[in-house]
Order: structure tokens, then sequence, then C-alpha cells
């Protein structure tokens, strides 16, 4: 017993001493940086924020200045640009001092990261609003300080800044499965909340996964006997397996 007792004390210990890859804490100039973290900002003077509710009201938060606050999803459209603080959602303006975590260590908390462009405004060549390049792609880099995706392609080669992507996880699923919509829900050409839905769908419909699943989203097949026929990403949460093709 006291010999088990020993052994069970010095598991403990180096596990205390030695954690897993899960348990440890990233950190990034000076802070812990958590999943889906795109940055941190702060304020050069105190400011009102705002959420906004279901019923369509406001609710208004005052932030002190020199307060750090992590940043999540970032929005970009019509020359703006939007960060989400937690529930509230900043405009960034000459008040707002953000620094971006570099995608190296944003993409450290996948298994198999997959960058999305979510900058609207339509400014590169290639690479439009929701396109997304896996990052097992061959193709891919991080340059400048962990500040630029470069993606190359039939012999040129495109740059976005890391506030211009969004990582998400992509997972393998089986193909050929079919899902029964449990509840209506939207059919979208990229995996991303914010896309609008190009089809729609009603509960009881049912689909068949093409075996990939994208920030929630699986890809799936609207006509069940067609493999080119209208392919969508659909929420994860509207399905459920009902058999095999």
């Amino acid at each position: 017993m006291r010999k088990f007792f020993i052994v069970l004390l010095a598991a403990f210990v180096f596990a205390v001493v030695n954690p897993t890859k899960s348990e440890a804490k990233v950190m990034y100039d000076g802070a812990e940086v958590v999943k889906d973290q795109t940055g941190k900002m702060t304020f050069k003077k105190d400011i009102k924020v705002y959420k906004k509710n279901s019923d369509g009201t406001f609710d208004s938060l005052v932030v002190k200045r020199n307060n750090f606050f992590k940043t999540y999803d970032i929005e970009k459209y019509d020359g703006k640009t939007f960060y989400q603080m937690g529930q509230y959602r900043v405009q960034a303006t000459d008040l707002v001092v953000f620094k971006e975590v570099p995608i190296k260590i944003r993409s450290s908390f996948y298994n198999n990261p997959t960058y999305i462009i979510i900058n609207r405004d339509g400014i590169y060549g290639v690479g439009s609003y929701g396109t997304w390049f896996k990052g097992s792609d061959g193709n891919i880099s991080i340059t400048n300080n962990g500040q630029l995706l470069s993606y190359c392609s039939g012999g040129k080669c495109f740059q976005y800044p890391g506030t211009d992507i969004k990582i998400a996880e992509t997972m393998s699923r089986k193909r050929d499965v079919l899902f029964e919509l449990t509840k209506d829900a939207g059919g979208k050409s990229t995996p991303l909340n914010g896309a609008k839905s190009e089809t729609m769908h009603k509960k009881g419909s049912i689909v068949i996964s093409w075996g990939e699943e994208i920030n929630g989203y699986l890809f799936v097949g609207v006509d069940v006997n067609n493999a080119h026929g209208a392919n969508v990403w659909i929420p994860v949460n509207s399905l459920k397996p009902v058999g095999d093709k």
C-alpha cells in the first residue's frame, strides 16, 4: 500500500510539473491568448460600447481607458472594421488601439485549421468573402512575423492580412450519410455565420453528407442522388443522421 501511494504521489507531481499541451497556457505580448481570439484592444479614453439584444434594443457599457480587452470575430465592410469584444461590438476609430495576435498563434488551437476570408469589400484579385484555404494545403505560408497569410496557386501568390482571416476547425465526416433537418435552415455557399443563406430548406428535408465539416457547418448535397447538384453548407446543429445512402 505504501509503495502504491508513493507511485501515485510521483505521478501527481509529474502531472503538475509537466502539464499536457491542452492545459498549458498560450501567451503573447504578456497576456494569455484563448481560442478564437483575434487580438486585444484598449481605448485612448473612457468610451461607451453597445450590444444588440434579440428584441432589437441595445445595452451599453462604459469601458475605461488603458484597460485591455480580448477581441474575437472581426467584420469588415464598406471600408469599416468592427471588433467583437465579448457580447459587445466596437467600431475601429482613432480611439481604439488594436493589437493583432499572430496567425500562427491563433492557428495553434486547431488540429486542422482552415483560413476563411472575412473581408466583404472584395479588395483581392483572387479570393472574395468566404473563400477558404486549408492549413494542410502546401501552398500556404505565414509571413511578416505571422501577420500575413500567403497563398500560391497557378504560379501566382496572394497575401491576406491576419485581420482579414477567420480561423476555423476542419473535420472529416463520413461521406454518403443521410441527414434530416430538425428545423428550417438556410444553406450557405461558405461556412461563415455572417454569410447570407443562398437556399432555404424545410424541417424534415433530407440531405447527404459530402464528408467535411468546417466552422460548425456540414457540406451537404440537397439532391441526395446527384453529387453535382445543389451543394451547400448547413449548420450541424440543424441536422440529425438517419442512415447511409
